[in-house]
C-alpha cells in the first residue's frame, strides 16, 4: 500500500530511522526497553495526544528486515472525552524494509495489530475526537522535493475492536474487525444506526488494497437496519469516504416509509416490499439500474437516481410497473401508518383522514415518469396509466396525466400547493369515450348495454387528508353519454311502476334504448348539487335532484320518473338515495296517486348546459341522438 507522506514528515522518517539505528546498535548493550519514552515521545508529538507504552519493546535490528514489537500501548483521548483512550493495542509489530529506507522511501514488510481497541465520539458541538492536533505534516514544504509514500505490504489484525459513539448520527456501533489468511478484512457491526437497531457481517478486500485506493476496492457485506434486511456485493474506489461505488443490492422491509430515516428519500408507507438493483455512486449522485423489485403485488422496474448534494435533494428517473395494485399505494393517501399496517376507517367513514405527510415533500425535488401496463383494486375498471411527476418548493404538479378507463381515457393536471397550510389543490381532468357497461360491470350483460361517456371536472380543494380536499372541493363536474341500452325493468323500479316491473320481471327483462344521459353538478365546499341530472329513453324520462355531501359523506338525492307510455298501475313516487357513503341506502318515497303528473316531460325543460356537447364521443357516429336533443333543448330555452 502507498500512503503520501509530506517533505516534513519524510525528514521526521528519516530521523526514526536514525534513531532505529542507534538503537540496533546499542541493543546489544542494554535492554530494548530502555527505547520505551523516547519512541512514546515521539508517538505523542506526530499525534497531537499523550502516548504511552507499557508493555515490553523488542527490537531485532540486525537485518535488511528489522522488526520492532511494541506492548501496551495507549492513546488518550481529547480532555472531556467519554473514554479514558482514543486507542490502545495489546500489541503492535513492524517488519520495515531497510534498503527502501535507505533510498528515502519508505516500505513495512509487515504491520501486525493484536487487541486493538479504537473509541470514537463526537463532543456536544459534533467534533470528533478521530481529529489529531499534532504535527504529522505541518511545518514549511518544500515544493520540488517528492513526495514519499508509506508502502505496507501485509497487515495482520487479530480481535481488534472499534466502537462509535455519535449523537449527532443517532448512532452508537460496535465493530469487531480482523484478518483471515487471505488478508481480507471480515468485519461485524453491532448497535445502533440513525436510531435503529443494526447487524451487519460482512467482508472487505485487503487493508494494504484500501490505504493504496486499490481501484475497484471489493465489499461484500449483509445485515438489517431496524427492520429492512439488505445485501451487497460489488466494490468502492473510495470506501473510507463511501464514494465510488458499483454494487448490486437487494433490499426488503414491511415499509418504504421506514427507509426515510436512513436515506432522506420521501417514501409513502407501504406493504412488505423487495428490491434488487444495482448502484452505481460518484459523489453525491447514486444512480439505481436495472432495478427489479415488488412492492406487496405491486412490481416495479426502470431506473432511479438520486442527487443528495442539493438540498433538497434531486430524485429523478423513469419507472414502470407491469401490475400496480393501488391498494399497495394507499399509503399516498394516509391509509397506512409507517410501518405499512392498513389504517381502520373512521367508524361510519370511508375517506381516509390521516395526514398525507406533507412536510416529506419538502425534502425531494422530484422529476420522474411513470407509465403502469395494469391496474388493480381501484373500483373502477382502469387498465394502463402514464403521466409525469414534478416535485419543486414544495409544488406537486401531475402533467400530463392519462389513465386508460372502461375502454376510454380520463386524461388531465393535478397540482398541489404545500407552501402554505392547509395544502391547496386543483384537479382538471376530462374523459372520454368510456363504455357504460364497463363501468357497472356487476351488472348483467342483458340489463344494460355499452353508451358511450364523456365527462369534465375542474375543481380546487384546500386540506391536509384525503378527507378534507374532498370536504372542501369546489368547482363544476359533469358528464354526458350517448347511446346504450338498459332494461325495462331497471326504468321502471326507478319508477316504482309496480305493474310493469312485475311484467318485466315475468318477460326477463325487455331491452329499452337509452337516447341521452346528461350530469350537470356545481360543487361548493364538499357539497355537489345536479343543476341537471336526466336519463332520457324511448318511454321515459327520469330526472334527479338532492345533494351529495362529500364532507359529511352522506347522499340524499331523489329520482323522479315520467313514462310516456300507459301504465293502469303507477305509483309514479319516488327514489330516495339516503345514508351514507358506507351504508347507502334506496328508499321509495310514495306519493299520493292524486299527485301524478300526467304525460312526459320535456327535455328542454330540463334546461341541460350546451357546455356538455364536446363530452359526447360516439365513435364515427356524425350526429348523435343526445347531441340533438341537447341542442333542441338549448333552442327551447331561447340559446342559439
Amino acid at each position: 500500500m502507498n500512503m503520501p507522506i509530506s517533505p516534513r514528515s519524510r525528514r521526521r522518517l528519516h530521523h526514526v530511522a536514525a534513531i532505529l539505528a542507534v538503537a540496533g546498535l546499542g541493543v546489544a548493550l542494554f535492554d530494548g526497553n530502555l527505547l520505551r519514552g523516547p519512541l512514546a515521545r515521539l508517538a505523542s508529538a506526530q499525534l497531537g495526544r499523550s502516548v504511552q507504552i507499557a508493555g515490553p519493546v523488542d527490537l531485532h535490528p540486525w537485518s535488511l528486515h528489522p522488526t520492532l514489537s511494541v506492548g501496551g500501548v495507549t492513546v488518550a483521548n481529547v480532555t472531556g472525552g467519554r473514554a479514558s483512550l482514543l486507542a490502545s493495542a495489546g500489541r503492535l509489530a513492524v517488519t520495515a524494509d531497510l534498503r527502501a529506507l535507505l533510498r528515502g522511501a519508505v516500505v513495512l514488510d509487515a504491520l501486525e495489530v493484536d487487541r486493538a481497541e479504537i473509541h470514537l465520539e463526537e463532543d456536544r458541538e459534533g467534533r470528533g475526537n478521530w481529529q489529531l492536533g499534532g504535527q504529522i505534516g505541518a511545518g514549511g514544504k518544500d515544493p520540488a522535493a517528492a513526495p514519499t509514500r508509506l508502502r505496507i505490504a501485509r497487515v495482520r489484525i487479530h480481535d481488534s475492536r472499534l466502537s462509535a459513539e455519535l449523537p449527532s448520527r443517532k448512532t452508537s456501533l460496535q465493530l469487531e474487525v480482523a484478518t483471515g489468511d487471505d488478508g481480507r478484512i471480515r468485519f461485524t457491526a453491532r448497535g445502533r444506526y440513525q436510531g435503529q437497531d443494526l447487524t451487519v457481517d460482512g467482508e472487505a478486500g485487503s487493508v494494504p488494497g484500501l490505504i493504496d485506493g486499490q481501484l475497484p476496492y471489493p465489499l461484500k457485506a449483509a445485515g438489517t437496519v431496524g427492520a429492512t434486511r439488505f445485501r451487497i456485493d460489488g466494490s468502492s474506489a473510495d470506501l473510507a469516504g463511501l464514494n465510488g461505488l458499483d454494487v448490486g443490492f437487494e433490499l426488503a422491509g414491511r415499509s418504504l416509509a421506514e427507509l426515510y430515516p436512513l436515506t432522506g428519500v420521501p417514501l409513502p408507507a407501504s406493504p412488505a416490499y423487495r428490491f434488487a438493483a444495482r448502484l452505481v455512486q460518484s459523489g453525491t449522485l447514486w444512480r439505481f439500474e436495472n432495478i427489479d423489485g415488488t412492492v406487496g403485488r405491486s412490481d416495479l422496474a426502470g431506473t432511479f437516481a438520486v442527487d443528495r448534494g442539493p438540498v433538497p435533494q434531486r430524485l429523478s428517473g423513469t419507472l414502470r410497473a407491469r401490475h400496480l395494485d393501488l391498494q399497495d399505494l394507499s399509503g399516498f393517501l394516509g391509509a397506512r401508518d409507517s410501518s405499512g399496517e392498513r389504517l381502520a376507517p373512521r367508524p361510519g367513514k370511508v375517506l381516509p383522514a390521516r395526514p398525507l405527510g406533507f412536510d416529506k415533500i419538502a425534502a425531494a425535488d422530484v422529476d420522474l415518469d411513470f407509465a403502469i401496463g395494469d391496474i388493480r383494486h381501484s373500483g373502477l375498471p382502469l387498465d394502463a396509466a402514464s403521466g409525469h411527476l414534478r416535485i419543486v418548493d414544495r409544488r406537486v404538479l401531475l402533467q400530463p396525466l392519462r389513465v386508460g378507463m372502461a375502454q376510454g381515457e380520463v386524461s388531465g393536471v393535478l397540482e398541489l400547493e404545500t407552501r402554505g397550510m392547509p395544502a391547496r389543490a386543483r384537479l382538471d381532468l376530462q374523459a372520454s369515450r368510456l363504455k357504460l357497461r364497463e363501468l357497472m360491470p356487476t351488472l348483467e350483460s342483458r340489463s344494460l348495454t355499452t353508451g358511450v361517456l364523456g365527462g369534465r371536472a375542474t375543481v380546487s380543494m384546500r386540506g391536509n387528508s384525503v378527507a378534507a380536499l374532498l370536504g372542501s372541493a369546489t368547482g363544476d363536474l359533469a358528464l354526458a353519454m350517448d347511446g346504450g341500452s338498459t332494461s325495462r325493468l331497471l326504468v321502471r323500479l326507478a319508477n316504482l311502476d309496480v305493474a310493469n316491473a312485475f311484467v318485466s320481471w315475468l318477460a326477463g327483462g325487455q331491452r329499452e334504448d337509452i337516447r341521452c344521459l346528461v350530469g350537470d353538478f356545481s360543487a361548493r365546499d364538499g357539497v355537489l348539487e345536479p343543476r341537471a341530472l336526466l336519463l332520457d329513453t324511448e318511454r321515459t324520462l327520469i330526472r334527479g335532484e338532492g345533494q351529495i355531501n362529500l364532507r359529511d359523506e352522506t347522499l340524499d338525492l331523489r329520482l323522479r320518473a315520467s313514462a310516456r307510455d300507459g301504465s293502469l298501475l303507477s305509483l309514479r313516487g319516488p327514489l330516495h338515495l339516503d345514508g351514507s357513503f358506507a351504508d347507502p341506502k334506496v328508499l321509495p318515497e310514495p306519493v299520493p296517486l292524486g299527485s301524478r303528473v300526467a304525460g312526459a316531460v320535456a327535455l328542454g325543460l330540463i334546461s341541460p348546459p350546451l357546455a356538455l356537447l364536446p363530452l359526447l364521443e360516439a365513435g364515427d357516429a356524425r350526429e348523435s341522438a343526445c347531441k340533438r336533443l341537447l341542442q333542441q333543448a338549448g333552442k327551447t330555452m331561447g340559446r342559439p
